[in-house]
């Protein structure tokens, strides 16, 4: 029983040690590089992701409004889910790369995060089977994770014409905190030069 005890002790320290290491990306979702400065809200001495600090919240906060100001009728309810995709077609400035301006950056999230809220609202509240309600739950997801596929490539692109090219041992923007990974074993570091002489052995 004491075994036990002391294994999750020991489980639950590393799992803060990791969220230690982690606290500077940790809200800001991007290397802490000035070339993602248009990409954070600056609190502080904190750094928040502009994406997932407006879009969620606003997601929230287009419900509880909905729920509170809006009478679900069918008819209010299709209005909304139509609204809903209106807002949505803010991410076509994702895809033209519009949103590399801050304001449009913010903006774009807020409109989708609108268009989200409208959607979960009418999914929750038409008349319809609980499957299709799971489905287009489900759909809102995947739509996430499109914006947030977008997001990653977005990062990935900066980070290459970076000169450390994505090298975050190296970077300045992540170094430190892949140091931390290292040093407490969260992380293994690649034995490049063995590496290299294995494949050329073969």
């Amino acid at each position: 029983m004491y075994g036990k005890k002391n294994n999750s002790e020991k489980s639950l320290s590393r799992f803060f040690q990791l969220i230690r290491d982690l606290k500077p990306v940790l809200f800001s979702h991007h290397p802490l590089c000035d070339k993602y400065s248009n990409h954070v809200y600056h609190v502080g001495k904190y750094k928040l992701c502009i994406g997932c600090f407006t879009y969620y919240p606003t997601i929230l906060i287009t419900i509880i409004i909905s729920v509170l100001f809006i009478e679900m009728t069918l008819q209010n309810l299709m209005v909304i889910y139509v609204l809903s995709f209106i807002f949505f077609s803010a991410v076509i400035l994702n895809i033209f790369k519009l949103t590399r301006y801050k304001f449009l950056k913010i903006s774009s999230k807020i409109f989708i995060g609108i268009g989200a809220g409208f959607f979960i609202t009418s999914a929750i509240f038409l008349p319809i089977h609980i499957i299709l309600k799971i489905f287009m739950i489900f759909e809102i997801n995947m739509y996430g994770g499109i914006i947030a596929f977008l997001r990653t490539r977005e990062i990935e692109k900066e980070c290459l014409k970076c000169p450390y090219k994505k090298n975050w041992d190296e970077c300045p923007g992540m170094k430190e905190i892949r140091d931390k990974l290292y040093k407490h074993d969260f992380r293994e570091k690649k034995k490049v030069k063995e590496s290299i002489q294995y494949e050329k052995s073969n």
